[in-house]
């Protein structure tokens, strides 16, 4: 949807980590997954006249990701152009600069960017006035908003916050005069919403899992769907596969019974890690310390050799 004033709303994208390469312990073809995931959501938002807003880290790695994968997205982005909020892992050396990927996309004219903090725009949707600021990564949230004649201020973040259950937040959660809701980004795993005062803040977590945990194990990513006209949230899920599908097997399932890992997934894994080993620096180490069994006598084998492969590279 081109006119961001035909919409009834708002739809949240969290951190959707696009790469050729799969990050983290993911073992599925990443890159046509996350696209897919985007798609869904683009014509989720086409469909319900909402304009699509991607909270930050639309990138999983700043730099060097291949053209094709950069003409995919303009060919995506292209008709909806949504707002993008920078994140951390869209900028280069903590700055965000012409160099960096989503900076191709800005000069294409494919995304609406968000890289400064304050006020961003002026919408009307859902016959309400809407006005739209923005807080990219390592920038300020503001401590009081001038609502003028809005009749909604939201406000969309990318920061530590102290959700509950996050122990990285660094950033209290108060009441911000003037702001009716904040989305945030860069927290991975869905939050409740917590309102403090007259200020909602919510985080509706990533649009991809890629941590490998017992946490991430039981997350279902999904967007959240702002509307205009009642000021009301939705959630919806987006199609996921299974977690035993996406990622190596974990030491237990969390109900006692150990879960097995077959011979294809190993080697997948090991595919996987010497792909992203030049971007991520995930090393060889804690993959094997992950997925080796030590009462296994192939797996030991292979534990043995690395630990003489790694004493020559020490001697040289």
């Amino acid at each position: 949807m081109h006119d961001p004033d035909a919409c009834k709303g708002l739809l949240f994208i969290g951190d959707p980590h696009v790469s050729a390469s799969p990050p983290g312990h993911r073992l599925d073809d990443y890159r046509q997954t996350v696209l897919g995931k985007l798609a869904f959501c683009l014509d989720l938002a086409r469909e319900r006249r909402l304009l699509p807003v991607i909270l930050g880290d639309l990138f999983h790695v700043p730099r060097d990701n291949p053209n094709e994968l950069l003409v995919d997205l303009m060919d995506l982005f292209r008709p909806a152009r949504p707002w993008v909020l920078v994140g951390n892992h869209d900028k280069y050396q903590a700055r965000y600069t012409r160099d960096v990927s989503l900076a191709v996309l800005e000069a294409a004219g494919v995304v609406r960017l968000l890289s400064e903090p304050g006020e961003a725009a002026s919408l009307t949707m859902g016959g309400r006035k809407v006005l739209l600021g923005a807080s990219p990564d390592w920038t300020p949230l503001p401590k009081r908003v001038d609502r003028d004649d809005h009749d909604f201020v939201v406000w969309i973040a990318h920061h530590n916050l102290q959700f509950p259950d996050y122990e990285a937040g660094r950033i209290a959660l108060t009441e911000i005069p003037g702001v009716d809701l904040v989305v945030n980004g860069h927290i991975h795993t869905p939050k409740p919403p917590q309102r403090r005062g007259a200020t909602l803040w919510l985080n509706p977590g990533s649009l991809v899992r890629i941590s490998r945990s017992t946490v991430t194990r039981t997350v279902r990513p999904g967007v959240t769907l702002w509307w205009a006209e009642s000021g009301e949230l939705e959630r919806v899920e987006v199609p996921f596969r299974p977690f035993h599908e996406v990622f190596p097997a974990l030491e237990d399932d969390g109900a006692g019974e150990a879960w097995e890992m077959d011979e294809s997934l190993f080697i997948r894994g090991l595919e996987n890690l010497a792909l992203r080993k030049t971007t991520e620096g995930v090393g060889l180490k804690a993959f094997l310390e992950a997925n080796l069994n030590s009462d296994d006598p192939v797996d030991q084998i292979i534990w043995d050799l690395y630990k003489e492969v790694m004493d020559r590279v020490r001697e040289e």
